[in-house]
């Protein structure tokens, strides 16, 4: 039997729209990942990957929360409590480590990319998702975007030598990404708004407009986005490798 943590429908959409866009993630995973894996954050993140066929001897999913441990009766697989920028598992403990798209929800990520490095094995490879123009999402938990220039530091500092770091979308997909959110922003759906962000009368006379105009730019957007620049895009795929 397999508990799943706790998802909104909107926050189920989020995930399912992110694995569509996702193939070149899954095809590191099948490339880089084997031996024992940490994916920090990865909620139920390990069921998808099982149905992608990804290898691996055994897997645990690190979580802050309880109500966002998945439960499964599964040998290969644990679910821990834990804190991401402070682990307690020792040095060099994982083959492969993931984190997917978590970067943005810790107050202090330089921390949790240090720690990822700090209990990877040498030759044991890191594979990260990390957005530069994510929408803000489970608020208030969303703190940063990210660019190429701090990922290549933070992964420098880190002791960690970059395999792959792609660009996934671009301006244009980014565009339609925004336009799509701004439904889930407009009527204030969990995790996308909160009391503190006020409308104007302007918003509400609009409105209608406003909902019109993004309908149409969402398919247009995504044509463009078949030849997309790469200065602005969703996410980059990161793979690192730990070498000593």
């Amino acid at each position: 039997m397999t508990t799943h943590p706790k998802k909104t429908p909107v926050a189920a959409f989020a995930y399912w729209a992110r694995n569509l866009r996702s193939g070149e993630m899954f095809r590191a995973l099948r490339e880089y990942c084997s031996g024992d894996v940490l994916d920090v954050g990865g909620r139920d993140f390990y069921l998808t990957a099982k149905d992608q066929g990804v290898n691996f001897k055994s897997w645990t999913t690190l979580e802050p929360c309880e109500d966002t441990l998945l439960k499964i009766a599964d040998d290969k697989f644990r679910s821990v409590r834990g804190d991401g920028c402070r682990m307690d598992f020792k040095d060099n403990s994982f083959d492969t480590i993931l984190n997917i798209q978590v970067l943005e929800h810790v107050v202090e990520p330089f921390l949790m990319v240090k720690e990822i490095a700090r209990v990877l094995r040498p030759s044991g490879y890191a594979i990260l998702l990390i957005p530069q123009t994510s929408v803000q999402h489970e608020l208030p938990a969303h703190y940063y975007n990210f660019t190429r220039s701090w990922i290549e530091e933070a992964l420098s500092r880190s002791g960690l030598v970059t395999i792959e770091l792609k660009p996934l979308g671009g301006v244009w997909s980014s565009m339609a990404s925004h336009f799509v959110y701004f439904f889930f922003k407009a009527f204030r759906f969990s995790g996308y708004s909160l009391p503190v962000h006020k409308r104007n009368v302007l918003f509400y006379v609009f409105f209608p407009l406003m909902l019109v105009y993004a309908l149409v730019s969402i398919p247009i957007c995504l044509l463009l986005s078949f030849g997309d620049l790469t200065e602005e895009p969703n996410n980059y795929l990161v793979v690192a490798r730990k070498t000593i």
